[in-house]
């Protein structure tokens, strides 16, 4: 085996094990953080015109969770198909 191909070799595991879960788990910190924060800036603004309403959040947690198959615990809405 070539010292290039164990090079390549290397940086394709490094890429796989250290680098994208650090991507993965980067981005879903900084999309939590951005979620706490707009949410703590209109609470302290008194703005709330900003932020998401609970009612379409959860017309759209339960439009991803239909696409999987699941089952929605809130059956109040009907589906909008």
């Amino acid at each position: 085996m070539s010292l290039k191909a164990i090079l390549f070799s290397v940086g394709c595991v490094i890429a796989w094990f250290v680098l994208l879960p650090a991507v993965v788990i980067g981005g879903g910190l900084s999309l939590l953080l951005y979620a706490v924060l707009a949410e703590l800036g209109a609470f302290i603004t008194g703005n709330p015109s900003k932020t998401l309403d609970t009612s379409v959040a959860r017309e759209i947690a339960r439009r991803l969770c239909g696409g999987y198959g699941m089952r929605v615990r809130n059956t109040r809405r009907f589906p909008s198909r």
